[in-house]
C-alpha cells in the first residue's frame, strides 16, 4: 500500500520526517510544500498552506498513490483535495476523533496551543458531536519548539492526567502532528490508568487502511466538481 503524506508547511522549522513507525506493507513518501508557512498554529497560517496542500494532491494523481494524508491536526485543504482525487483523503484530527469514538465516550485533545481550542471544538462537533469532546488542553509550546521532547513529553503526561482526573476523559488524543516522538512515553504512562492515547498520524493511516481493505473511497457525490472542469479528478 503505497500512501502520500503532505507535510503542509515549508521545511525550516520541523525538518525532520515526523512519521512514526508503520508496518512494513505500508509504504510511505512525505512530501512538504515549496510554498506556504512554516508552522500552522492559527487560521491564518492554515488557509496560507492551502494552495500548496491542492498542487501536491493534482500533482500526484498519477504516481499510484492508493491514499493520501494531509498530516496537520488542522487539516488544511481537506476537503478541497477529496475534490480533486478519487483515492481516499484523509486527516489527523477527523481519524483521530472518529477513531476515539470507537474507544470510549469521551475524550480529550491536548494541543501545543490554548489558541487553538476553538478550532479542536469546532472539528470534534463537526465530526463527532460536541458532546464527545471532555476538554482541549495545551502544553503552551510553540511548533518550534515540540522536538524538545523532554519538555513536550512532561507537558503531555500533565495534561493527559488532568484530562483523566479533571474532565473525565475516556480516550486522549495528541493535538498535533509534531508529537508522534513522544506517543510511547505517553501512552505508557496514561494507559496505565485504563486510558488510551491516540496519535493523530498514526490514525489517518488507519484510516486509509481501512478505507483501501474496503475498497471505498470519499463520494463524488459529497466532494463534487462540475463535469466540464479541467481540473476535476
Amino acid at each position: 500500500m503505497k500512501i502520500l503524506v503532505i507535510h503542509p508547511v515549508k521545511r525550516g522549522v520541523l525538518d525532520e520526517d515526523p512519521m512514526p513507525p508503520l508496518p512494513p506493507f505500508i509504504e510511505v513518501e512525505s512530501r512538504w510544500l515549496s510554498r506556504g508557512p512554516t508552522s500552522i498554529e492559527c487560521r491564518a497560517d492554515k488557509a496560507r498552506a492551502v494552495p500548496g496542500v491542492l498542487d501536491l494532491v493534482t500533482e500526484s494523481r498519477a504516481e499510484g498513490f492508493d491514499g493520501i494524508v494531509v498530516n496537520c491536526f488542522m487539516e488544511p485543504g481537506l476537503a478541497a483535495a477529496r475534490e480533486l482525487t478519487h483515492v481516499p483523503v484523509v486527516g489527523p484530527a477527523q481519524s483521530a476523533m472518529t477513531l476515539a469514538t470507537t474507544l470510549g465516550g469521551r475524550f480529550s485533545v491536548i494541543l501545543p496551543s490554548g489558541s487553538g481550542a476553538p478550532i479542536a471544538a469546532e472539528q470534534a462537533r463537526r465530526y463527532v458531536g460536541s458532546e464527545r469532546l471532555a476538554s482541549v488542553r495545551s502544553v503552551e509550546m510553540p511548533v518550534a519548539e515540540l522536538g524538545d521532547t523532554e519538555r513536550l513529553t512532561a507537558g503531555l503526561i500533565e495534561q493527559a492526567e488532568r484530562a483523566v482526573s479533571e474532565d473525565r476523559a475516556h480516550v486522549v488524543i495528541l493535538g498535533c502532528t509534531g508529537m508522534c516522538a513522544t506517543t510511547t512515553a505517553v501512552s505508557a504512562v496514561v494507559s496505565s490508568r485504563g486510558v488510551p492515547v491516540i496519535d493523530p498520524t498514526l490514525a489517518a493511516i488507519g484510516a486509509i487502511t481501512a478505507q483501501v481493505c474496503a475498497g471505498v473511497s470519499h463520494s463524488p457525490r459529497a466532494y463534487a466538481m462540475p463535469r466540464w472542469r479541467t481540473d476535476a479528478a
